[in-house]
């Protein structure tokens, strides 16, 4: 379901061209996650054959990489190209569901300004008087 998203959103900002959709993986070469345990990339890739079993710890990572070169869609807009993002959260399975480890990690694109402000010198409140905090700390 991810990667659906991510390709329609892909297409609707035109970095992807409709119809083309074996592209994406030029733009996501990852995986969209990985179990986690004693080792941060744990040798287990996430089952798609099996459920999880509770106790089991999972990141869920969609990264994209755009490359500077418009080698997939000469139209996508030059303001996307040589771009890359990820962003993660850890996701522990349990009995009845899951719980997002990480769910206080800011994600929001004003959060993590405020934050990479925050070691320049800047506030460490966002537009709206929000206090954010380094997530490791």
């Amino acid at each position: 379901m991810q990667v659906k998203l991510l390709i329609k959103g892909f297409q609707e900002l035109r970095i992807l061209e409709k119809g083309k959709s074996i592209q994406y993986n030029y733009l996501n070469p990852t995986a969209i996650g990985h179990s986690l345990g004693m080792d941060i990339h744990d040798s287990m890739t996430l089952p798609k054959d099996k459920p999880l079993e509770p106790g089991v710890v999972i990141t869920i990572e969609p990264g994209v990489y755009i490359p500077a070169a418009p080698v997939l869609n000469e139209r996508a807009p030059s303001r996307y190209r040589g771009m890359g993002i990820r962003i993660e959260d850890e996701v522990l399975i349990t009995d009845d569901g899951h719980e997002v480890l990480t769910a206080s990690v800011p994600k929001e694109v004003s959060h993590l300004t405020t934050l990479m402000n925050m070691g320049r010198g800047g506030s460490a409140a966002d537009a709206h008087g929000h206090e954010l905090r380094a997530a490791c700390s």
